[in-house]
C-alpha cells in the first residue's frame, strides 16, 4: 500500500491505529527490519503503551555490528534529550514540597548570571524553552546570556536544563543523581536507569554507530574517566554536585562546558524500554504539562518540559532524542494514555523512528517535520 493510500484511510483512526492495538504488527515488524539494514540502524526498542500501561516493549536488532549481540527488553540505550522530562518530573515533585517556585529567576537560586537579561529568566522560561539561552556554548568563558528578551520566544535551549539541574541541587541539597534516583527511579522501580555511566550496566548497554553502521569508539571514555577519578577520590559519583563534576572535568582534561559535563539533565539519561514506559505512565497523568506556554508553529507548542503538536484532531505531547550514536522519539496522546517511544542505536535512527510513529498513529506528524 502506497503511504499516502495509507495515510489517507488511517486518519480518522483514534491515536493508535487497529493493527497496533496490541503492540507491532508483524508485517510492519518485517518491514522496519528492512529499513534497519538499509539505514543501516543496528538496533532499536519500540514502546507501546495503551491505557497508561505498557502493551508491548520491542526490542530488535543488535547492540553491537561488531559483536552482534541481541538487543533484548533489557538493553540500556542513552535517552539524549528525552533526559529532559526526567529533570521536569523532579521539578514538579520539588515544587509540590514548597521547595521551588516556577515564577521565581534563575539568578534568586544560584547567583552567578552576570549578563542583565539571563537575571530575569525564571524556572518556568526554562522548561519552556523560552529562556531565550542558547542550545549549548562552545565556550567556557562565554557568558550564559539570552539572545532575546527572556519569554518573548522560543529557543531550544540545553544550556537552560543545565543551568535548572544546578537550582535543583541547590534547593534539594542532593547531586543530580542522588535526587533523580530519590524522585524518579526509585518511586518508579526504574532500577536498569541512571543520569551517569554505570559499571555494572557494561554488558547491557547498546553501543552507537555513525551514518554509515560504523562503531562510534570511544564513546564512554568520559564518563569512564570521571568514574574513576571520583573512585580515586574515595567519592561516590552520585553524589557530586556541580563544583564536584565541573572540577573533575578540567581534572581529566575535559573543556568545562554543560555540554560536557556529567551528569547532564539535557541529555544523560541512560534506560531500558520497560523502565522508560513506567516513566511516561507515571509523567503522563500530570495535566501541568500540557499547558501551552509559547507557540512556535501553527500547529507546535511548548508547555512546562514538554513539546505540544495538534494535528489530525488530537493533541500530542512529544520529544525527541539526539546523542551521537542514538536517535529517539516519544509521542504521547495524553487524553488518553497512549504513547509510542523509539529507542535507536544508529545515527540514521530519525528515519525508523519517522517510519514507525507515521504508521502507529496513521498520520503525519509537524513534529517530525520540525526536528
Amino acid at each position: 500500500m502506497q503511504r499516502r493510500e495509507f495515510l489517507t484511510r488511517a486518519l480518522s483512526a483514534p491515536v493508535f491505529t487497529a493493527a497496533w492495538k496490541q503492540g507491532i504488527p508483524a508485517a510492519f515488524e518485517n518491514e522496519i527490519l528492512e529499513f534497519m539494514a538499509v539505514a543501516p540502524v543496528p538496533g532499536a526498542v519500540i514502546g507501546i503503551i495503551r491505557n497508561g500501561a505498557a502493551v508491548s516493549i520491542r526490542p530488535l536488532g543488535v547492540r553491537s555490528l561488531e559483536t552482534h549481540a541481541t538487543v533484548t527488553s533489557d538493553t540500556i540505550f542513552h535517552a539524549a534529550s528525552l533526559s529532559k522530562q526526567v529533570a521536569v518530573y523532579a521539578a514538579f515533585a520539588l515544587r509540590d514540597a514548597g521547595k521551588l517556585e516556577f515564577d521565581r529567576t534563575l539568578f534568586s537560586y544560584v547567583g552567578d548570571l552576570p549578563e542583565g537579561r539571563a537575571r530575569k529568566v525564571t524556572v518556568r522560561q526554562v522548561l519552556s524553552h523560552s529562556s531565550g539561552f542558547p542550545n549549548w556554548r562552545s565556550s567556557p568563558t562565554a557568558p550564559l546570556a539570552p539572545e532575546f528578551e527572556p519569554g518573548s520566544a522560543f529557543q531550544y535551549s540545553g544550556e537552560g536544563f543545565f543551568y535548572l539541574q544546578r537550582i535543583l541541587e541547590q534547593v534539594s541539597g542532593l547531586g543530580y543523581c542522588e535526587l533523580i534516583e530519590h524522585l524518579v527511579f526509585r518511586p518508579l522501580s526504574m532500577t536498569s536507569s541512571s543520569m551517569i555511566w554505570k559499571p555494572e550496566f557494561a554488558d547491557r548497554y547498546a553501543l552507537p554507530h555513525g551514518r554509515h553502521g560504523e562503531p562510534r569508539p570511544n564513546w564512554d571514555a568520559r564518563a569512564k574517566r570521571l568514574y574513576e577519578i571520583a573512585q580515586q577520590k574515595g567519592q561516590n559519583i552520585a553524589a557530586w554536585r556541580y563544583p564536584e563534576y565541573e572540577s573533575a572535568a578540567r581534572e581529566a582534561g575535559i573543556t568545562p562546558v554543560p555540554d560536557n559535563l556529567l551528569p547532564n539533565a539535557a541529555a544523560s539519561l541512560i534506560t531500558t524500554g520497560p523502565d522508560y514506559s513506567r516513566f511516561l505512565k507515571a509523567a503522563l497523568r500530570n495535566p501541568e504539562i500540557r499547558r501551552e506556554q509559547i507557540r512556535f508553529r501553527p500547529t507546535l507548542a511548548w508547555g512546562l518540559g514538554w513539546g505540544i503538536e495538534r494535528a489530525a484532531g488530537s493533541e500530542y505531547l512529544w520529544q525527541w532524542g539526539d546523542n551521537p550514536g542514538f536517535k529517539n522519539f516519544m509521542v504521547a496522546e495524553p487524553e488518553s494514555g497512549e504513547a509510542v517511544f523509539v529507542f535507536t542505536n544508529g545515527d540514521s535512527g530519525a528515519h525508523i523512528y519517522d517510519r514507525v510513529v507515521t504508521h502507529a498513529t496513521g498520520h503525519d506528524h509537524p513534529a517530525l517535520f520540525w526536528v
